[in-house]
């Protein structure tokens, strides 16, 4: 979550999904923009339906094909937006380089841009992020009242810094945002992300996302088993600050119990990624993950056909 490992190298496998609209071909259309760079994907012949803003975490590049396709057939247009580029450099026309003093005002413009989509009905946007993703899908959805629903897969309760560490993760009006502290390696042991959590009430003022802010309701998917993030914990304080400030909205918090960090599409996903000098751990099993990375991408299905 904290490193740039390259995580859109993993292939996801497509399963397909039932429903009317995915017989229809989906349509890509490149993106480039007033500085945007993205993938835009529709059923052909869609119209006015609930779209989704689709948001990869600290591996940087364009989120997932299969699942941006997978949903375009299901009747809900995806963009699905690089904002800053992967451990290749991909996407080269990207001038931004890495998880570090990202402009939020460059997700508002992909909004608007969204929004503007004959496709789409622009009272009926969602963000969708995993990871550092999700950290910034509940930042935006707490920014911006037109969006009507976050899924936050592997979500963060705070915001971090930049990966590497060093400085702030997100900007705005210019603006570094506070963020929690820790300096994020491939050698970090999980124990420090659960100290940083224990310490919190220090900077969480400061660092904590405002999630009552949003405008819509909120599916929280994470595992117990997480072994890059004490997501799942993350998932729980999230729901108990929107409790507390009465947020009148629906709340799902949904967690397995063996699974990868890696849960945001369907079919097999990734356990761990061995390098030639480490390997990162991501934990769960690999039959676990696929269960719940199955039933998840049908919850968000189900989340998006009642916005």
């Amino acid at each position: 979550m904290y490193q740039r490992y390259g995580l859109s190298v993993f292939l996801v496998l497509a399963l397909g999904a039932c429903h009317p609209v995915q017989a229809q071909e989906v349509q890509r259309v490149e993106v480039r923009e007033g500085g945007l760079v993205g993938r835009f994907y529709a059923a052909a012949g869609a119209s006015r339906r609930t779209g989704l803003l689709m948001l990869t975490g600290s591996g940087g590049g364009y989120p997932d094909e299969a699942s941006a396709r997978d949903l375009a057939r299901a009747g809900y247009p995806v963009f699905a937006l690089a904002y800053f580029r992967d451990w290749g450099g991909h996407p080269p026309e990207l001038e931004q380089k890495e998880l570090r003093n990202v402009p939020l005002e460059y997700i508002f413009k992909a909004l608007d841009w969204l929004e503007a989509r004959p496709e789409v009905r622009a009272d009926r946007i969602a963000l969708m992020g995993e990871s550092r993703g999700a950290e910034l899908a509940l930042m935006i959805g707490a920014l911006r009242p037109d969006v009507a629903g976050v899924i936050a897969y592997s979500p963060q309760e705070v915001r971090w810094g930049a990966v590497g560490g060093g400085g702030p993760a997100w900007t705005l009006h210019g603006v570094p945002l506070p963020y929690a502290g820790g300096v994020y390696n491939r050698a970090t042991p999980m124990s420090q992300f659960t100290d940083i959590l224990d310490g919190l009430a220090a900077v969480r003022d400061a660092a904590a996302i405002d999630v009552e802010h949003i405008h819509g309701p909120v599916l929280l998917i994470s595992s117990r088993a997480d072994a890059l993030s004490p997501s799942a914990r993350m998932a729980n304080d999230i729901e108990a600050r929107l409790r507390a400030h009465g947020f009148s909205y629906r709340v799902e918090n949904v967690q397995y119990e063996d699974a990868s960090h890696l849960l945001m599409g369907f079919g097999p996903g990734a356990t761990e990624f061995r390098a030639e000098r480490f390997t990162i751990h991501f934990g769960g099993t690999a039959e676990g993950t696929e269960r719940a990375r199955n039933s998840g991408w049908a919850r968000v299905k189900e989340f998006l056909g009642r916005l």
